[in-house]
């Protein structure tokens, strides 16, 4: 793994992931992946799957 020239350009990439969007094929899983959750009862799953694939938009990553 290639270390950032300095923390600006580390910022600038993490930026750019924060960005991207989603690939259909991704979406498609989290939203399979959720509804088997949802049907095996495993809530706690469920929710962190949801958390990490659409992040509160009111909370601003720290870079």
């Amino acid at each position: 793994m290639q270390l950032p020239q300095n923390k600006g350009d580390w910022v600038r990439a993490q930026q750019r992931k924060l960005n991207q969007p989603i690939d259909l094929d991704t979406l498609l899983w989290v939203r399979n992946r959720m509804m088997r959750l949802e049907v095996e009862a495993r809530w706690a799953d469920r929710i962190r799957l949801f958390e990490e694939f659409f992040p509160n938009d009111a909370m601003i990553p720290r870079l």
